[in-house]
């Protein structure tokens, strides 16, 4: 989809009948397209319908609360053009656009906007896409792409051991030191009614929340909103589960999971809109599948490998497509969050 079409497609939403009508604040610089949005239009069913077009969101203000780690390849653009007015702000990575939605401050009170602003474009090799998901084994995730049903005996047979060793790879990769992060997985866990991946728990207390390679969102133990895993997953459901805003899923033909069912949980992203999620099925517990999906709303992979396999693979294997980034230079580093903590009291 080209920048006209995506426009076209953002002003369908905003204004139910085709009418284009762009804001008319002064100062705004080149680079974008404000959209006023229609008085029969409110915030949760524009959130709603973005993401079920163009998938997983992210939260760039909330409660008047900028995040700080913003940057120009993360979605700053979406912010510039309302310095100091921002009262929520979500936004969406549809290839070379920017598509925000969010709450200004208006005079006396607030106005709901929806804009679309230029970005850097994905790498090329990012595109890669399948006509159907991939089920992938732990065993060779470059060699292994078969159909799920001619995999389903090989789920859940990677050891221990294995997924240990997984994790002291991305901790060797990165040259980090690990945390050692206190973290209350009994109350997570007894939130979401199911155990958590053994070695998702390690890299979290290892890493915390933050960036790898500068590009790759870990949501984890952050106290801040945008890396921490629980509160993302609270408001990907409380969206989900709103049945004013209609019966389609942003993570369409799944849902977002909630207690006691079955769904997707999202445990990552890159800067391109990739989003890295398990398949929980609260009748399996323990057997989490990595569902993948590449950015502009392309089709899910299916993984039968552990979290950190299929994070080592991601920031080191060039070859693992569609979503190995090694080949971008982008180096192999971390940065956590900035409310990510160093010690102290767990989640």
């Amino acid at each position: 989809m080209d920048g006209q079409e995506l426009l076209e497609s953002v002003t369908s939403l905003v204004r139910p009948g085709g009418q284009e009508l762009v804001c008319g604040r002064s100062g705004h610089l080149p680079g974008h397209v404000c959209l006023v949005v229609s008085d029969e239009t409110d915030l949760s069913t524009l959130l709603k319908e973005l993401s079920r077009r163009y998938g997983q969101l992210r939260n760039l203000v909330s409660g008047g609360y900028v995040d700080p780690t913003v940057t120009e390849r993360t979605g700053l653009p979406l912010l510039a053009p309302f310095a100091g007015e921002l009262v929520e702000m979500r936004g969406w990575a549809s290839g070379s656009r920017w598509i925000g939605c969010g709450v200004v401050r208006a005079g006396d009170g607030e106005q709901l906007v929806v804009l679309v602003a230029e970005r850097d474009a994905p790498p090329d090799a990012a595109s890669w896409v399948d006509d159907s998901p991939l089920r992938v084994t732990g065993r060779d995730a470059r060699n292994a792409a078969q159909s799920r049903a001619g995999t389903e005996a090989e789920v859940g047979n990677e050891r221990p051991e294995d997924r240990r060793a997984w994790v002291q790879r991305v901790i060797e990769l990165t040259g980090w030191e690990a945390r050692g992060i206190p973290v209350d997985w009994s109350a997570i866990e007894g939130e979401l009614g199911v155990p958590l991946p053994a070695d998702y728990k390690e890299l979290c207390e290892a890493f915390g929340g933050g960036t790898f390679s500068d590009s790759v969102s870990f949501l984890g133990r952050d106290e801040g909103i945008s890396f921490d895993f629980l509160a993302q997953w609270r408001v990907a459901l409380s969206v989900d589960r709103d049945s004013t805003l209609g019966y389609v899923s942003a993570v369409d033909p799944y849902a977002i999971y909630a207690p006691g069912g079955k769904g997707v949980v999202t445990w990552g992203s890159t800067e391109w809109a990739d989003e890295y999620c398990w398949l929980i099925d609260a009748e399996r517990p323990g057997d989490y599948p990595v569902l993948a999906r590449s950015h502009d709303g392309n089709p899910w992979h299916w993984y039968d490998m552990s979290t950190s396999e299929f994070l080592y693979r991601v920031l080191a294997d060039a070859d693992f497509q569609p979503f190995g980034i090694a080949q971008y230079d982008l180096g192999t580093t971390f940065e956590p969050g900035t409310g990510c903590p160093s010690g102290g009291r767990p989640l």
